[in-house]
């Protein structure tokens, strides 16, 4: 009888006690539900005024979605903005450029910092990351200085170079990426003849994929929302790129005419402006996710 009244309350504590984390998980899904439409409900608010009129936009009582939608918006900010396709491929052009040479940079210094050893090595990995905690902004007038005394402002190619030479939170991501990945693979690529060049290329650098999308990712999204330096640098309305284009626009008082100029039509614009980072990160979340949770490991 002791056996049973025993296993019968080992029963019902362990009932309770699941009783009790499935209470916990549900008040989990409600806290990440509650932060995730706090966070959505302004880019929500940001899509319905784009597909609204100025009447709906300015009635007694907004509703939250669009009762006729249109494009109308979208149309009117391509029209007031001429040189659109323009700043458009002027960002395009220095997003994945910076993008791709971050990656091939960034890759082969953390190789060098995780695999090879040499003087001062852990000095100079330690002192690049410490310049993270370096604002840019402090040194914007002594990176003007530079970039005129080289030739690179007002120049697309200026701005790929400026953009890339910040590399230290990729070279530390490349690092950590590396420094997980098993050396056997690489001593077992030597012993078959391959030299350290060789072994880098065909065996450690895809399986650093990962991590190698992760920066890839940072950068992009870093180089497209980049303001303040990108204005600093260009003096070239043909140069401008596509969030410059934008800001320059809506400060034109002439553009506040017509139907449908309202901020409907400035939250059009920087929709357009933000779709290529979303598309961007769609196609390579699978790849940032598995960055993320396989080669970023400490």
């Amino acid at each position: 009888m002791a056996t049973l009244a025993t296993a019968s309350h080992r029963s019902w504590a362990g009932t309770l006690e699941r009783l009790w984390w499935r209470r916990g998980a549900v008040f989990q899904r409600l806290a990440v539900w509650a932060l995730m439409l706090l966070f959505l409900l302004p880019i929500v608010w940001a899509v319905s005024a784009s597909l609204k009129t100025r009447v709906e936009l300015y009635q007694a009582l907004p509703s939250l979605l669009p009762g006729n939608p249109t494009l109308a918006n979208y149309a009117f900010a391509i029209q007031r903005m001429p040189a659109f396709l323009q700043q458009f491929q002027n960002s395009l052009i220095v997003a994945i450029g910076a993008t791709i040479l971050q990656v091939v940079c960034a890759s082969l210094a953390g190789y060098a910092f995780a695999r090879l050893r040499f003087p001062g090595r852990d000095l100079i990995f330690f002192t690049m990351v410490m310049f993270i905690f370096v604002p840019r902004a402090g040194g914007l007038i002594a990176q003007y200085e530079l970039m005129s005394f080289l030739g690179l402002r007002n120049s697309l190619f200026g701005l790929i170079l400026a953009f890339t030479a910040g590399i230290a939170v990729p070279c530390f991501i490349m690092r950590q990426t590396f420094l997980n990945i098993p050396s056997v693979f690489e001593e077992a690529a030597m012993i078959d003849g391959c030299n350290r060049w060789q072994a880098f290329w065909r065996i450690i650098a895809p399986m650093g994929t990962g991590g190698m999308v992760v920066v890839g990712l940072f950068e992009f999204i870093r180089v497209w929302g980049e303001f303040l330096f990108t204005f600093t640098m260009l003096d070239r309305r043909e140069l401008y790129t596509l969030g410059i284009g934008i800001v320059m626009t809506w400060a034109d008082s002439n553009v506040l005419e017509g139907e449908f100029s309202t901020y409907g039509t400035q939250c059009a614009g920087y929709l357009m402006y933000a779709a290529p980072v979303i598309i961007f990160y769609i196609l390579l979340q699978k790849w940032f996710i598995r960055g993320l949770t396989e080669g970023l490991k400490l």
